[in-house]
């Protein structure tokens, strides 16, 4: 026998207990008092006394036995766990796929609701009430109510989920449930109780990505694992009595339907006024993609909206790009950072619908350069030093946007570096170690360090420093090595964020640029490339600075591989100088700024100790429900929780980060069963629900549950104490007789005591007449 509540069993045994302590405790103990007229009731008491205390034991033992069946039946014991026919109670553990993707709606409901409507029909085939405990697979898997029957308990938690924003993690919801069973297998709770996994989720590409994405080494053989642990926890003989984990998976969905989303959005400010330009990336798929159309509308904080355009999509087409600029309306004076948002028209998955982008909209941007400054004529055009030639490039007239300040590299430290948004190392060979220390400082910050070769020198000595210090794995050769005929760029360039805005005049622009001498660039890969050579060496390479963990930080390093003097090449007096350069910062301090991006699902970084407060969106989602408004950013730089939803996010300090959701956690393309069945494989014996229609009840034997019949056995006892104790409280009227048996026996009593002084007389008469 088993009970479904045991602790309440347990209060049902203790309460027999009660009427023994009351008897107790009333008790009374007399204190005997001898007086003449006790005498004469000694008799009746030895005469009633043994069926006064059997009438008050017959009424003690049936309020104990009342209040333990009544206790018995709260607990609602279970018979027959061993023996019969029928369903023994399962421990299940149902993991709920809320991830992303399942916000899906088809019809009036969403794909999510169809999930925790098939769950419950699940739950509601099973004869007896089975303890159920729900995980949630979005990320980061969260157990959400542990096992219980609680039916109502169940159902509100049930009704409670909605989906999330952040990417499903089955592997890692499916080890939560496993390590739930083996929890309540340790404790004893789950002791005679059949383990079973419920996996319940649609499958979609979004949630199984690969056939690897469950099944990894960590997972494989994971039940077994957990029934080893089980099994050698419980002994030698309980183990081969041990209930096995059955785990059973819904049929994975195979409608391929469409649905638009915003990729990527970048935005960053016009290179002259006060407009921002945003480009927005759109994408759709589908099993059939028809030609249609798309309305894309953009807003800005503090700028007025952008007539909403329409993306005019070809049969066949997947993918488009769209731009729209922004004009301030009702900018405060004095804004650094503004949050750009583009979204789409609602269609079958709201998730994804928008897009943000966090953009710098000051007016003039503080550049620093590194590097000694000549007084030279016109005739001496070769003879002028890289820190020249770029401090012209970046600022060459009044109100260009950018301001430069020349800063000698015997004076670079880090308070002459304050206030700067980038700086350019025109002479590194010059940087003292306490110089190379603040600028990887400045470049982890947030702040982007342009590096240029030595111009001056063939010897490149410096690149062991300066890039170690900068914390990325970017490095330069020992000499520079020159070129006869010189390098050509390539005409084809590799597509870059920092150049986009220049793009499509990027192919003229590099056409005539020619260069004589080049250093070695090396430890970056393709990605990183900015410009690159006819002959595929680098000219140009950006990467981000990284922790020793491979943690990517805030800021930039983009590095050259040419020095912009003529000696070297003929950049400094072609068109593409002035828009490279300035291309090349003001896009790098957007992106660089705190790495104002992130991915829903992932940590956020930036300044130590702050407290990043999500705005509200221009249009709410759905999904935006019980998800956190605010994020703490830990001492090393890193928000202690995930961030769950899109959108923009502010300190009090200023900065902003956007956050997006990832294109890769909404695909919606379905998985066939033969891959959700590789995938599942290694987990153990994986049944799809389709064979659970008619789920046989023969496989572990169960009873019925006593806890009716033992409620009415509590009444009975109730209503029979109830007589019995008015019977024999001696209190009605039939209880006279007694009452004149008892007035009989005193009477007997007083005529013995008169004729003991009659015969005593007697005898002393007898006795002296006889002595007469």
């Amino acid at each position: 026998m088993s009970f479904l509540h045991p602790a309440i069993a347990w209060a049902g045994v203790a309460a027999v207990a009660l009427p023994i302590i009351i008897h107790l405790l009333f008790r009374r103990r007399r204190v005997s008092i001898e007086w003449a007229a006790m005498e004469l009731l000694r008799e009746a008491v030895r005469r009633t006394n043994r069926r006064l205390q059997f009438e008050h034991w017959i009424v003690l033992t049936l309020r104990c036995l009342m209040l333990l069946a009544a206790g018995l039946a709260i607990a609602v014991p279970i018979f027959g766990t061993s023996v019969g026919g029928g369903q023994a109670r399962r421990l299940v553990m149902v993991v709920i796929d809320n991830g992303a993707s399942s916000a899906l709606r088809g019809g009036s409901e969403s794909e999510l609701v169809r999930v925790i409507d098939e769950v419950r029909t699940m739950l509601a085939q099973s004869e007896i009430r089975d303890r159920v405990g729900i995980v949630l697979a979005s990320q980061s898997p969260t157990l959400v109510l542990a096992p219980t029957v609680d039916t109502a308990a169940i159902e509100q938690a049930l009704s409670r989920i909605e989906p999330a924003q952040t990417p499903s993690e089955l592997k890692d919801a499916f080890m939560l449930a496993l390590a739930t069973i083996n929890a309540a297998r340790l404790d004893g709770s789950a002791s005679g109780e059949v383990a079973r996994v419920v996996l319940a989720s649609a499958f979609r590409r979004a949630s199984l990505t690969d056939v690897s994405s469950i099944s990894g080494a960590n997972t494989a053989n994971t039940v077994g694992a957990v029934q080893a642990k089980s099994d050698a926890s419980a002994g030698t003989d309980a183990a081969s009595t041990t209930p096995r984990i059955e785990i059973i998976a819904l049929l994975p969905a195979q409608d391929s339907p469409s649905d638009a989303r915003v990729v990527h959005v970048d935005a960053r400010p016009a290179p002259a006024g006060a407009a921002v330009l945003v480009r927005a990336v759109i994408a759709r798929e589908g099993a059939s993609l028809e030609a249609g159309q798309t309305f894309v509308r953009a807003t800005g904080t503090g700028m007025s909206a952008a007539p909403e355009r329409a993306v005019l999509w070809e049969k066949g087409q997947s993918e488009a790009t769209i731009d729209f600029q922004l004009l301030p309306a009702a900018q405060v004076a004095g804004t650094r950072k503004i949050g750009v948002e583009v979204h789409i028209e609602d269609d079958n998955l709201s998730t994804g619908n928008a897009g943000f982008a966090a953009v710098d909209v000051r007016s003039e941007l503080e550049i620093g350069v590194v590097g000694r400054r000549t007084s030279l004529d016109a005739s001496e055009l070769e003879r002028v030093p890289s820190s020249l030639w770029i401090s012209r490039a970046l600022s060459p007239s009044v109100g260009s946007g950018m301001r430069v300040r020349d800063i000698d590299p015997s004076a670079c430290d880090g308070r002459a570096l304050l206030g700067l948004d980038a700086v350019v190392l025109a002479r590194p060979d010059l940087l003292s170690p306490s110089a190379c220390d603040a600028i990887g400082k400045f470049a982890l910050s947030g702040g982007v360090v342009v590096v240029i070769p030595a111009g001056e020198s063939i010897a490149q000595t410096w690149g062991q420093v300066v890039f170690p210090k900068l914390s990325v794995p970017l490095r330069v050769a020992a000499e520079a090595v020159d070129h006869d005929p010189p390098l050509r760029l390539a005409e084809e360039q590799p597509p870059s964020s920092l150049l986009s805005s220049i793009a499509p005049e990027l192919s003229a622009l590099v056409a005539p640029i020619e260069t004589k001498r080049t250093v070695a660039l090396s430890g970056f890969s393709k990605g990183e490339v900015v410009l690159v050579n006819a002959d595929g060496s680098p000219l140009v390479v950006a990467q981000a600075p990284r922790r020793d963990d491979g943690r990517v930080e805030r800021g930039m390093v983009i590095g050259f591989s040419t020095a912009p003097e003529l000696i070297w090449t003929n950049l400094p007096v072609k068109p593409l100088m002035v828009p490279l350069l300035q291309e090349i910062v003001r896009a790098g301090i957007q992106m660089a700024a705190g790495r104002n991006e992130v991915a829903v699902g992932e940590r956020m970084s930036g300044e130590a100790l702050a407290i990043m407060r999500h705005e509200a969106t221009i249009q709410p989602r759905a999904t935006e429900g019980n998800t956190t408004t605010t994020l703490a950013i830990g001492q090393d730089g890193v928000s202690t929780n995930l961030v769950e939803r899109a959108g923009i996010w502010r300190s009090d300090a200023g900065a902003m980060v956007a956050s997006n959701v990832r294109p890769a956690s909404i695909a919606l393309a379905p998985n066939a069963p033969d891959s959700v069945r590789a995938a599942l494989a290694p987990l153990g014996d994986v049944r799809f629900r389709s064979n659970e229609s008619n789920e046989t009840t023969a496989q572990v034997p169960t009873g019925a549950d006593w806890s009716f019949m033992l409620l009415v056995i509590a009444l009975a006892l109730l209503l029979i104490e109830g007589v019995l104790s008015r019977l024999f409280s001696h209190a009605s009227l039939p209880s006279a007789s007694s009452t004149d048996e008892t007035v009989s026996i005193v009477g007997r009593v007083r005529v013995r005591a008169r004729s003991e002084p009659a015969m005593s007389s007697s005898s002393s008469i007898s006795s002296s007449g006889g002595r007469t």
